[in-house]
């Protein structure tokens, strides 16, 4: 059974949300309607920590397309953390990380972010 953990904690009022385990049809779900809820409070920016993710998908790809569209709406802006093959390989081979700023790590993000 695919367990998938999300914890959100706050570092200078961005949120970043540190997600556990495997992102399929089964668990985008509430991935997604997380990043919503939080997009929608229009942080200065947003950040999703991938590195404990060990299956990503179409799903998982979709949801970070989604929340990078709602992110420019918005204007918030958005970043991912990923150092993982499991994620790069599937956004390299989509172009999607072509629409990303990827990071190595969440520090990056943070300060990438909210330099801009």
């Amino acid at each position: 059974m695919n367990q998938l953990r999300q914890r959100t904690t706050y570092v200078q009022s961005i949120p970043i949300v540190a997600i556990t385990g495997e992102i399929d049809m089964m668990s985008s779900r509430p991935v997604t309607n997380n990043l919503a809820q939080l997009l929608d409070r229009k942080p200065p920016a947003l950040v999703i920590d991938l590195r404990e993710v060990r299956f990503f998908g179409s799903e998982g790809i979709r949801t970070l397309v989604e929340a990078q569209a709602q992110a420019d709406e918005l204007g918030v802006k958005f970043g991912v953390v990923s150092d993982t093959r499991a994620v790069l390989r599937p956004l390299a081979m989509t172009a999607v990380d072509q629409l990303l700023l990827l990071f190595d790590d969440v520090d990056d993000a943070v300060t990438a972010l909210s330099g801009c």
